[in-house]
């Protein structure tokens, strides 16, 4: 394409933009409301799924020693493992202790009677997936005579993760065709409204590609303008919220991850310029045959 064939067809397309200023505005309404709607649907899957992982990663694996164990070599060798990413000793006094303190019992009195609870390590992951293998392997090692978790919670836990990462793609891609066609539909609503000046342009001999690239021009600035809209409202809004749910309710920690928003962000008004040049095409596709 010759530089002032794409000067004219951006200052084509720049005209319209102005000339129009009502319908465009609806289409960046239109594409910032469905991007908005898109973003808080994956921040959304993206907390609930941080929320499963976290309470997954806090089971611990409780490696009981066999009485006669020997303790450092068998920390030595719970370390090497890569998957774990923490071990730390309990005392058998202190396993009692924290047993008489959840029963609500008297430890001096409880201790009397004898201590029938072992030395143990107490594992923690690097991945919550690991769990299973780290146990397996924890009840190889010579010494030890039983390792312990939470096999059902975990299990449901690491489920429920997979599940709402499942749920969020799914939303995310029903959501983006939805969006799509509302460009598309807005763009032909567009094309409509100039189609004696398409008419007059194919009359003269215009190619069909010299006739979109106006439009291919429109949509993508219509979808860049609403993904930054959306990105403008949704990042501002969703800090704020994420800061009055942890300061409200402690025991919810909505993820605050500068890298995640930016990310969003970028997908946001990525994904807002490929919708507007998409949709431009799918509507002109179908318009050009038509006038």
């Amino acid at each position: 394409m010759r530089l002032n064939t794409a000067q004219f067809l951006i200052s084509q397309a720049w005209s319209a933009i102005l000339r129009n200023g009502a319908i465009t505005g609806a289409a960046i309404t239109n594409i910032s409301v469905a991007l908005c709607v898109l973003g808080v649907f994956v921040l959304t899957a993206y907390n609930l799924q941080a929320q499963a992982m976290q309470q997954a990663a806090a089971v611990e694996i409780t490696v009981d020693l066999a009485k006669d164990a020997k303790r450092a070599e068998v920390e030595k060798s719970l370390r090497a493992n890569e998957r774990v990413k923490a071990v730390r000793f309990v005392p058998k006094a202190e396993a009692l202790e924290g047993l008489a303190q959840r029963w609500g019992l008297d430890f001096s009195t409880l201790s009397r009677v004898g201590n029938p609870l072992p030395d143990a390590f107490r594992v923690v992951p690097v991945k919550p997936d690991d769990i299973e293998a780290i146990a397996e392997q924890a009840e190889q090692i010579p010494g030890v005579a039983e390792a312990r978790y939470a096999q059902q919670t975990t299990t449901k836990l690491l489920k429920l993760a997979r599940g709402i990462k499942l749920a969020g793609l799914v939303a995310v891609i029903i959501l983006g065709t939805a969006s799509l066609l509302l460009v598309s539909v807005t763009i032909r609503l567009t094309i409509y409204a100039r189609r004696r000046e398409v008419r007059i342009m194919q009359l003269v001999g215009a190619t069909n590609w010299f006739i979109r690239w106006p439009f291919l021009l429109e949509g993508w600035f219509q979808g860049t303008t609403g993904g930054i809209v959306a990105t403008a409202l949704l990042l501002p809004g969703y800090a704020y919220l994420a800061s009055l749910i942890s300061s409200n309710l402690g025991f919810i920690r909505p993820v605050q991850s500068t890298e995640l928003m930016v990310a969003l962000g970028i997908g946001l008004v990525l994904m807002g310029s490929l919708f507007g040049v998409l949709g431009s095409l799918i509507g002109l596709q179908r318009y050009l045959q038509e006038v």
